[in-house]
């Protein structure tokens, strides 16, 4: 279940008003937003699993249901969501945690595409970014909301982007997909997706 675009708090249509409702998150932890009537695909119990704060979010935040599509999550606005966590330094500072992953790479569908009508650019170019604080030991939904930001990107990083997305399609052109490594590039980077990805999709 998910409410409807016309009663959504927030206007779809609009990324500053899509920023303002979502930085009514910090502070909160994600179990705070539970709705068990909405939780007919028990997104609640299979929340251990990495990535599902993020649909979390989707669908007891912002009322949509979770995909894996290609286009960003709020299509209309062209913002893609991603909740990153931070880590907590002795001297109290917050640092990212990990990387951010953006978009899978299938190798038989990038070396068709052009950076300016490319996958990824259409996936990434707006991002909101909704930071929560990992704490070792806690349960994953008693986790706070810290920080949350519309970023997009300023002309020098895109000129970095736009070089490292050429540098890796291509090598997946060359036929040397398996020697991609994160220390070709700058910004972007080529890793694995778990054990099983096969020899064809990457994340980045």
């Amino acid at each position: 279940m998910s409410a409807t675009k016309f009663d959504l708090p927030y206007d779809r249509l609009n990324p500053k008003d899509i920023e303002r409702y979502a930085k009514d998150l910090v502070g909160k932890k994600f179990s705070d937003l539970y709705i068990p009537e909405w939780d007919d695909k028990k997104v609640f119990g299979s929340i251990g699993n990495k990535g599902h704060l993020g649909q979390y979010l989707e669908r007891f935040y912002f009322m949509y249901e979770p995909n894996s599509s290609k286009y960003p999550d709020f299509l209309e606005a062209g913002v893609e969501l991603k909740v990153p966590p931070l880590k907590q330094l002795k001297n109290k500072e917050l640092r990212a945690k990990e990387r951010i992953v953006l978009s899978i790479i299938d190798y038989n569908t990038i070396v068709e595409e052009k950076w300016e009508e490319s996958s990824f650019l259409h996936k990434n170019n707006l991002l909101l970014l909704v930071f929560y604080l990992h704490e070792g030991g806690k349960d994953r939904l008693d986790f706070v909301i810290r920080m949350v930001t519309l970023w997009d990107y300023d002309e020098k990083d895109l000129e970095i982007i736009k070089q490292d997305w050429h540098k890796i399609v291509n090598k997946i052109r060359e036929g040397k997909a398996h020697e991609l490594s994160e220390r070709d590039t700058l910004y972007l980077g080529a890793c694995p997706k778990g054990a099983n990805c096969g020899s064809t999709r990457k994340e980045w």
